[in-house]
């Protein structure tokens, strides 16, 4: 019987020593080599939750990921498309897309190793991307409500939403900071991030929240940025609960999570008179501008394009 001990496993610093297989089971010393080859940590840890995803999937089949067929990750797949996203609701189509990615990626390293003659999941239709970005976003009265139920949540709780909602930060962006990261330029507060690719940014804070962050840090020099209540490092999923605790707190109409805070920050801005999505694009990181377009559907985006439509038909059509 395929045993399995859902264990998360990261890479280097973040791979676990206790990924150790008791019951001489190949299968996790193929994962650990397989996330091993990737090449971003942010890719790792995506990587990482799906296929432990697919692993309690198959032992709930008693069937062993190595001897799983086509049909086994195309019933996977429906299976996260009806309860693979937030709270077991269905997920989004980017959700399914990476888990199968993630999945796919698995097996082709499986047969590029000699281990596998074929992939299960080679020729898995995954759901088409698009330019709409699916993911939720909170207006501005939603997004003040929210800070305020942060606030009354304490200190860490207020400076990490004010970090996410306001600078547009990836969780795993925000969780990997030092308080060395965080330094005064040009009389800003600013963050020094690491994004996917490991390309290095200075980004500023706005005032008020460079203002909170300096606070928080206090007298520390060194460490991680943002603490748990026994002094060592916020991990992602523990800013991940931290943020659910806010949206249940809030009540704002929707569920909250870091991405949902991303998704935010970048709607609300694009729907400001003036905004530049150039501007944008660097802030959040995106490498290509495509990505940032995805957010640009608020009632700013419609008054330009119906600019657009006005400037035309004003060059042909009499006063």
């Amino acid at each position: 019987m395929f045993e399995s001990q859902l264990v998360p496993v990261e890479v280097t610093s973040v791979l676990p020593d206790e990924f150790e297989v008791g019951n001489g089971d190949v299968w996790p010393h193929f994962v650990r080599a397989w996330l091993i080859a990737q090449r971003a940590q942010n890719t790792v840890k995506t990587y990482m939750t799906a296929e432990l995803q697919w692993r309690e999937f198959c032992k709930a089949r008693s069937l062993h990921p190595i001897d799983a067929r086509r049909g086994d990750v195309d019933d996977w797949r429906v299976q996260i498309q009806a309860t693979g996203g937030f709270h077991g609701r269905p997920a989004s189509a980017n959700t399914v897309r990476l888990k199968l990615a993630a999945v796919s990626s698995l097996y082709a390293y499986l047969v590029g190793e000699d281990i596998l003659a074929a992939s299960p999941a080679a020729h898995i239709k995954r759901p088409r991307g698009g330019d709409f970005a699916a993911t939720a976003a909170l207006d501005t009265q939603q997004a003040a409500r929210f800070l305020s139920a942060a606030q009354g949540l304490g200190e860490l709780s207020y400076v990490a939403m004010r970090i996410l909602l306001g600078r547009g930060l990836r969780a795993t962006e925000l969780v990997s900071l030092d308080v060395t990261d965080v330094r005064q330029h040009f009389g800003h507060v600013t963050l020094t991030v690491t994004h996917k690719g490991g390309r290095r940014q200075e980004l500023p804070l706005s005032p008020g929240t460079g203002h909170l962050v300096a606070e928080y840090i206090g007298e520390r020099t060194s460490g991680a940025l943002l603490v748990n209540a026994q002094g060592g490092r916020l991990s992602y999923w523990d800013l991940y609960n931290l943020t659910v605790r806010v949206s249940r707190r809030a009540r704002v109409g929707l569920d909250v999570t870091p991405h949902v805070l991303r998704a935010s920050h970048a709607t609300i801005y694009l729907d400001q008179a003036g905004a530049q999505i150039d501007r944008l694009q660097d802030g959040m990181g995106h490498a290509s501008l495509n990505n940032t377009k995805a957010y640009d559907r608020g009632a700013g985006s419609l008054s330009r394009l119906a600019s657009v439509a006005t400037a035309v038909e004003d060059a042909f059509l009499p006063g």
